[in-house]
């Protein structure tokens, strides 16, 4: 995460907003959305087709803002005057009017964030950036009916969006360079670490990194080499540690000595391949998958609810990225 005065990148001159956001959807990476850009301030319309959805979300996206004001990733009375500033829209019109982005959080059905992005896309400013928070779904395949569809991406986040500063910024085949441009400008100015990717690709980068290191996760429980908990230990306390300050190319940089990546490749070149070979490569999730899983994360966990399990993450989180802050 990027080092960050307080004061850098939240409000213009004379203290003003930085602008409006539409969130589209009021779920929980809805809300979670909210509470960041509110908590970086920015003008936040929240628009949700279910009734009162919109409206329950407002509690969770204040909440959010204030637990970065809490942790000192945010400045107090910023979030403050953007939960002030937090607005449920009674129509997706008033919602997307005047704004310069609209971030799209509603479910993953490819029918219905195809019709979202056509409305609004012809409802926003013509200079809006359009985005959609999808974690599955092509952004070609969205953005095929919007209008002017050039203005329109994916920015996916890593759950939850108010914390995590990662979004994965994604081309469809009709976007434009210049709207991952200002995507990117935007979004940093939201307190986020953007990546650009070159083409649209399914899970991304993170989704798809997490989902080849998962697979072997679950199969070293099903060949019975580890139970579940001692898998999560395993990465929690080795790897885990070591990504959070570098990512995996430069950290074997680092691993090769003198000759960095080079003589780590020519040292460990046979025992990785030996160690690919032995991978797991099965594409279908293994029948037994959830059982084991579901009995492992029960012994693992002690009884503790999701929502203990939840504030236990974000407080770790929240450690690190002040950490990572002030190195």
């Amino acid at each position: 995460m990027a080092r960050r005065d307080k004061n850098d990148g939240v409000m213009t001159r004379e203290g003003g907003s930085l602008g409006a956001v539409a969130v589209i959807g009021a779920g929980t990476t809805g809300a979670s959305w909210a509470g960041l850009f509110a908590a970086h301030g920015f003008e936040v319309r929240l628009f949700d087709v279910e009734e009162g959805a919109a409206a329950a979300a407002l509690s969770r996206a204040a909440a959010a803002a204030r637990f970065l004001a809490a942790q000192d990733l945010a400045d107090p009375a910023m979030v403050e005057r953007g939960v002030a500033g937090l607005t449920v829209s009674p129509t997706l019109a008033e919602a997307v009017a005047g704004v310069s982005l609209v971030q799209e959080c509603v479910p993953e059905d490819l029918t219905l964030k195809r019709s979202v992005f056509a409305e609004v896309s012809r409802l926003a400013p013509s200079d809006a950036l359009i985005a959609t928070s999808s974690s599955g779904l092509s952004i070609t395949a969205i953005q095929q009916d919007a209008h002017l569809p050039g203005r329109t991406l994916a920015a996916h986040p890593y759950n939850p969006p108010h914390l995590v500063p990662l979004v994965e910024l994604a081309p469809g085949a009709l976007t434009e360079t210049v709207t991952l441009e200002r995507a990117r400008d935007l979004y940093r100015r939201a307190g986020k670490e953007p990546v650009v990717l070159q083409a649209d690709i399914p899970g991304y980068i993170a989704n798809r990194l997490s989902a080849a290191l998962w697979r072997e996760a679950i199969e070293l429980v099903r060949r019975g080499v580890a139970s579940v908990e001692d898998v999560d230990r395993a990465v929690r306390y080795g790897p885990g540690l070591r990504w959070a300050a570098m990512g995996p190319h430069l950290i074997y940089h680092l691993g090769g000595g003198a000759k960095g990546i080079r003589g780590h490749l020519a040292h460990l070149t046979a025992s990785k391949e030996g160690m690919l070979r032995d991978l797991a490569t099965w594409t279908t999730f293994p029948p037994d998958a959830a059982d084991l899983l579901a009995e492992g994360l029960w012994a693992e966990t002690a009884g503790k609810s999701l929502t203990e399990l939840e504030v236990a993450r974000d407080e770790v989180l929240a450690a690190l990225l002040r950490a990572l802050r002030d190195k």
